[in-house]
């Protein structure tokens, strides 16, 4: 096995500068041995987004692959009406088109949001559908030292109003959207900046889908600096891009990173599968 990039377990081979790593000679198919997990961890945590090629797994194979970085947890959604499953379909055709692309940061509305992501692809379409991942390490650090001095005792409002309301009364019956609303609530307030729990590195905690506002801040401040902070993830030199293929299999840390489809595979079918890995309250 080849210990390149210092990992006994795989190859690694970094997908930019930025963040990003494919992951080849290991099988997702198969039991993870602990050094296996252990090197999986180290290297989501170096990378931020680990690519598998060609795996072709199952449910089971996919929340084992999940374990490795946490417990698998129910969509607040999902678990409002009933549905106790932690693997879920998204799914784009002809009569059901993508309309959520844009950066964002997974369910930033709950007090704890999860750490990672897990998506494997079933379906692809023949041209379109990628997603693209900023590093928001980077994001932050390239901020000059007096924002950053400025921004690090503030918190933010990620709402589900707006775009999140919008979005489950397009999809959902009016007694389904009651139900989710009584769960979720009005949203919750986290950090701007905020420290990873694993490797102490601080990241930029924003996006322009949830955060609404800065506690404390007017109205207008908040909208000035909001939209600064949330086109921070627009650098493309702070980006990855990954083109996915049927059997693909993508992990991310949802604490560090920023994500968006590109909705640019309209009228053809996508299919992706996935879960989320519980993790704790943004500090």
């Amino acid at each position: 096995m080849s210990t390149e990039n210092g990992y006994s377990s795989f190859r690694l081979s970094p997908v930019t500068a930025a963040l990003g790593a494919e992951i080849d000679e290991i099988d997702l198919n198969s039991s993870l041995s602990e050094t296996t997990k252990m090197e999986l961890r180290s290297a989501l945590n170096d990378h931020l987004v680990l690519f598998f090629r060609d795996q072709h797994i199952g449910d089971e194979e996919q929340l084992a692959l999940a374990r490795c970085f946490g417990e698998p947890e129910i969509h607040p959604i999902r678990g409002a009406l009933g549905d106790m499953r932690t693997l879920h379909d998204i799914v784009d055709t002809a009569e059901s088109e993508p309309d959520r692309d844009g950066w964002h940061t997974d369910v930033t509305y709950m007090e704890i949001p999860p750490a990672a992501a897990v998506l494997r692809c079933e379906q692809t379409p023949g041209a379109g559908g990628d997603t693209l991942w900023a590093n928001m390490h980077l994001a932050y650090e390239k901020l000059s030292d007096g924002m950053k001095h400025y921004l690090r005792d503030l918190k933010g409002f990620h709402t589900t109003e707006a775009g999140f309301v919008s979005y489950i009364r397009r999809h959902m019956p009016p007694d389904a959207v009651e139900k989710i609303m009584n769960v979720v609530g009005e949203g919750a307030s986290h950090p701007i900046i905020r420290t990873h729990p694993e490797t102490g590195r601080k990241s930029l905690f924003v996006d322009q889908s949830y955060l609404s506002r800065i506690d404390g801040l007017s109205k207008d401040e908040s909208r000035y600096i909001l939209e600064f902070l949330a086109s921070r993830a627009y650098d493309i030199s702070i980006q990855c891009r990954f083109r996915w293929t049927q059997g693909a299999v993508a992990v991310w840390d949802e604490r560090s990173t920023q994500h968006s489809g590109s909705a640019d595979h309209r009228g053809n079918p996508r299919s992706l599968r996935r879960c989320t890995v519980a993790g704790e309250r943004p500090v």
